[in-house]
């Protein structure tokens, strides 16, 4: 396999384990390339996303504000939160990732000391900081339970599922402490909460119509925009400009098609309505980094 991390999947292919332990855990790796390269594809899904970051540097957007990190930092993604990461070094760029659906950490019986500190976060009823800074006071005990529930995920040793449930809940425990009694700490905004549905819906065309064009305009009227609204507010969620996504995506669609199948580069140019391959190959080395033909070579495909 080619080391370059494919875009995670939007909330209907989140590739968690079971209904009994909706959790999963991913070491995304990146090796050196150019700057500012994709290292995690804009998505959304319906659960709790911890990043922990490894080696290198990223900025990563998550419902509309940018957290740049460095080893050691800690990013929590709320459950229904726009994200997307690009890299902030031509170095290799490794960082993990444990996603996990709500329902893992939910009361089985009535609780009301679960219902008092946990359920508010687990629910969305209040904010918290996104970034954990690895050098900031009070993130060693943090930092302690995450590596603790990725050594049992990957240890996988009997009821290793109550293991990292147990260092989870702990988590959520500690971010109860230091953060629920803060004042700062405000309710999620409805209209914002509203804004952000809208491009989830806009996403979720992109994905579904990649090969067909789609104008600026139409993109303004699906989120129920005018069209210099759309692209400031979209600009500022993503960091990228929404011709950029939707380049974005269709060169992730191209990299599946070329390692997947055994379509010439000009009929997968053709199928994702980049029409002339040349153009193709400039956007996919733009975005990748790479050439279509290099792909073909490392997996020892011809594209004939």
């Amino acid at each position: 396999m080619i080391d370059i991390t494919y875009p995670q999947e939007l909330k209907e292919n989140t590739n968690l384990l079971n209904g009994h332990f909706p959790l999963n855990i991913f070491r995304n790796q990146v090796s050196a390339g150019s700057l500012n390269r994709c290292i995690l594809g804009l998505h959304w899904h319906e659960h709790f996303e911890i990043i922990y970051m490894m080696t290198g540097s990223a900025i990563f957007h998550i419902d509309s504000q940018p957290y740049e990190v460095s080893p050691h930092d800690i990013l929590i993604v709320p459950a229904g939160g726009l994200h997307v990461g690009y890299s902030l070094t031509e170095e290799r760029v490794e960082y993990l990732a444990i996603v996990f659906n709500a329902t893992l950490l939910n009361a089985q019986f009535p609780n009301p000391v679960h219902n008092q500190f946990i359920a508010p976060i687990l629910d969305g009823q209040v904010s918290f900081p996104i970034k954990h800074e690895g050098n900031e006071p009070g993130i060693e005990p943090l930092r302690q339970v995450i590596l603790r529930a990725i050594d049992e995920f990957e240890r996988k040793e009997l009821a290793y599922e109550i293991a990292v449930q147990s260092q989870l809940y702990y988590f959520f425990t500690l971010l109860s402490r230091k953060y629920l009694p803060d004042r700062r700490l405000k309710k999620t905004s409805a209209a914002y909460s509203h804004n952000i549905a809208r491009f989830k819906k806009l996403i979720l065309h992109v994905e579904n119509h990649y090969a067909s064009k789609i104008t600026i305009d139409e993109a303004a009227q699906i989120v129920c925009m005018n069209a210099y609204h759309f692209c400031k507010t979209f600009k500022k969620m993503t960091g990228r400009t929404f011709i950029e996504f939707v380049n974005l995506h269709r060169m992730d669609e191209a990299q599946r098609l070329l390692e997947e199948t055994d379509l010439t580069v000009t009929e997968i140019s053709e199928i994702l309505g980049c029409g002339n391959p040349n153009y193709f190959t400039k956007l996919f080395k733009k975005y990748k980094g790479i050439a279509p033909s290099h792909i073909r070579k490392v997996l020892g495909k011809s594209d004939s």
